[in-house]
C-alpha cells in the first residue's frame, strides 16, 4: 500500500488528502489547525495536530516512515522552504511542494523538491485549454503527452473510428469511447458509428493533438 503524508489542509492539502485516502492509501495528515485535523481524522490511517515546521512533530509522527510528503502550506513561504528542507534532511524518500510563484519554484528546486506543482497555474491552464476548444470536455498533459476527452464533433456523427482514420491522420489514438448512455468502450470498436452525446479519449503527442483539434476548429 502506497503511503502519503499531506501537510497543511488548505483546499488543496484537503482535497488532495480526500482523493488518496479514497484509493485506498495509506495517508498521514498534519496541521496546525485541530479543528480541520479532526473534521478528516475518519478518513485518514492518521492525524496528527502539530507545527509541522517543528522537527520534533515530525520524527514523533513517523514521517520518515512515508513514502511521499506533500507540502501543501499556502502562504507562507518561508515554512514551506524550511519545511521542504526538514523533510530531506529526515530522509523522506519524495518530497512534493507547492509552489507559490516562480521565484519559490527556484528555490524549492535548489533545496532538492523531489517535485514542484503550481495548482492555481495549473488549474488556470487547464480551463483556459478548455474554453478555448469547444469539443473538449477534459484534459490531462505529461511528458510531451496528452490525453483529451472530446465531445463527438458534429462531423463525425454517423461515421465510425475505421472511417475517420484518426490514426493514419493524425498519428493519435483513441483509447475508449463514452457512450450517451454512461457505458464506456475500451477499447473502442473501431466500426461502431458515433451518435450524439458520445465522447472520446485520444492520447496522442501534444504536436499531433494539437494539429487534430485545429483541424476541428
Amino acid at each position: 500500500m502506497k503511503s502519503f503524508c499531506v501537510i497543511g489542509l488548505g483546499k488543496f492539502g484537503q482535497s488532495l488528502a480526500e482523493t488518496l485516502a479514497g484509493a485506498g492509501c495509506q495517508v498521514m495528515i498534519i496541521d496546525t489547525d485541530a479543528d480541520k485535523v479532526t473534521a478528516m481524522a475518519d478518513i485518514v490511517t492518521n492525524a496528527v495536530i502539530g507545527d509541522p515546521t517543528n522537527e520534533s512533530v515530525l520524527r514523533a509522527a513517523g514521517i520518515s516512515d512515508y513514502e511521499c510528503a506533500i507540502v501543501c502550506l499556502t502562504s507562507n513561504i518561508n515554512a514551506n522552504v524550511l519545511l521542504t528542507i526538514i523533510l530531506k534532511e529526515l530522509g523522506v524518500k519524495k518530497v512534493v511542494a507547492r509552489a507559490l510563484n516562480e521565484g519559490h519554484r527556484k528555490v524549492l528546486e535548489r533545496i532538492g523538491a523531489d517535485m514542484i506543482v503550481f495548482p492555481e497555474q495549473d488549474m488556470g491552464e487547464k480551463l483556459g485549454y478548455m474554453l478555448t476548444r469547444d469539443n473538449v470536455t477534459d484534459f490531462i498533459e505529461f511528458s510531451g503527452y496528452k490525453i483529451i476527452e472530446l465531445a463527438v464533433p458534429g462531423d463525425w456523427l454517423g461515421r465510425s473510428l475505421v472511417d475517420l482514420e484518426l490514426r493514419r491522420n493524425f498519428s493519435v489514438n483513441v483509447v475508449a469511447v463514452s457512450l450517451a448512455d454512461g457505458s464506456v468502450d475500451v477499447p473502442p470498436q473501431p466500426t461502431r458509428v458515433f451518435t450524439p452525446g458520445d465522447k472520446v479519449t485520444i492520447i496522442g503527442t501534444d504536436k499531433d493533438i494539437d494539429r487534430l483539434m485545429k483541424q476541428l476548429k
